[in-house]
């Protein structure tokens, strides 16, 4: 019985000592992934001008959004009324930083951060604020690819 555990642990470690040259190389690029930083670039520009018609236009019909501390939001409507709410509580100047996509067939994670700035009627100076986000995106039949599901959530304040 112990031998047996042995051989299976040296069958594991020639394993990954064979493999470890695929572990080295650098990750190829997802296909999906410049189409979809191109969709955030768009959301981003429609979002700051305040074109927020334009901004739930990117959701799938059957989209869910997740904002944090709120209720799950769904439909069209009321993604563009969860966004211009948003931008009417004094959100501005939105930058997304993608850090990772991975995509099969029709759906593709994206996982990364995103830069605003909020400026309340009683704030002289905006501050600034992070947040972490994993959204999933839906490959339509046209081809285009259509925000499904969007979580985000705040990230802790950087140490001092």
């Amino acid at each position: 019985m112990r031998r047996n555990r042995v051989h299976l642990f040296v069958a594991a470690l020639s394993l990954v000592l064979f493999n470890s040259a695929s572990f080295a190389e650098a990750p190829k690029a997802d296909p999906a992934r410049a189409p979809i930083e191109k969709q955030g670039a768009a959301f981003t520009e429609a979002f700051n001008r305040g074109d927020i018609a334009a901004v739930a236009a990117m959701y799938s019909d059957d989209a869910l959004v997740f904002p944090p501390d709120g209720e799950i939001v769904q439909g069209r409507s009321a993604i563009e009324a969860l966004w211009k709410g948003t931008r009417d509580s004094g959100m501005k100047d939105l930058a997304f930083t993608v850090l990772d996509v991975h995509s099969s067939r029709d759906l593709a994670v994206e996982a990364g951060k995103a830069d605003f700035k909020i400026q309340t009627a009683n704030q002289a100076e905006p501050s600034s604020q992070t947040v972490k986000y994993v959204v999933v995106w839906k490959r339509q039949k046209d081809g285009a690819w259509k925000l499904f599901r969007d979580i985000w959530n705040s990230m802790p304040p950087p140490p001092k």
